[in-house]
């Protein structure tokens, strides 16, 4: 399916880059370092040396939703085989002891829906201010990046196949089991803010929220853990 890559050694967004251009659908574009790479909401994503910046194209499809948890889970599945111990932090990114190593934008243009994976790889350090991790902090092992982005691509089109030929239902349950904050007591920022117990992903990815006036699914907004704020 991933019938044609480009890496360039800097591009101000590899996501732009797709947007921009007039490419196949199955074109991946990697860049060593990104100068205005960004991720959900438009916040920037800290692209230096040593990570691993990719986006790819699909044809349009209506269930976007579920996608980040998708790819998320593919990438869980692939630092799972390294020995790390991931979680998926709904809905778009992976932690590693309750620091960042991932992040997954998908966003639909002009017919075609645009992922991006920003993969921290082989970074020693991070600034102060983010709360982040590596796979190299995480395992005590350097990488090749070809190589990280050959395997995970394998485990990103066995999920995607099996996401378009059975639906999510065939991957809750392994997303579920790998959800950070599952049975705690978390704050979704919201307009208004829900507080309550997050219990279950529903079957089309939303959050089950089990507050104090019932159970509530939740489509969209900011996930941390009450008392500690937005991470």
């Amino acid at each position: 399916m991933f019938t044609h890559m480009l890496w360039f050694e800097e591009l101000p967004s590899t996501q732009d880059f797709l947007k921009d251009k007039s490419l196949p659908f199955g074109t991946v574009v990697v860049s060593n370092r990104q100068t205005r790479g960004r991720g959900r909401y438009g916040r920037s994503w800290h692209s230096q040396d040593g990570g691993l910046y990719f986006s790819f194209l699909l044809e349009d499809m209506n269930n976007l939703q579920e996608l980040p948890l998708v790819f998320g889970l593919s990438v869980c599945e692939f630092l799972e085989s390294l020995g790390v111990v991931p979680s998926i932090k709904w809905v778009n990114d992976v932690y590693v002891e309750g620091k960042k190593i991932c992040g997954i934008l998908v966003e639909k243009s002009k017919g075609k829906v645009i992922v991006g994976i920003g993969l921290n790889v082989n970074q020693g350090s991070f600034p102060k201010n983010l709360q982040a991790t590596s796979m190299l902090l995480a395992s005590g092992r350097e990488y090749k990046c070809v190589d990280v982005l050959l395997i995970l691509t394998d485990y990103i089109l066995k999920n995607l196949d099996l996401f378009k030929s059975k639906g999510f239902l065939a991957l809750r349950d392994k997303i579920k089991a790998r959800l950070l904050f599952l049975d705690q007591e978390v704050i979704i920022y919201n307009d208004p803010p829900v507080v309550g117990i997050l219990t279950d992903l529903s079957e089309k990815g939303e959050l089950v929220i089990t507050t104090a006036e019932g159970s509530k699914k939740i489509i969209s907004g900011e996930l941390t853990l009450r008392g500690f704020g937005l991470s």
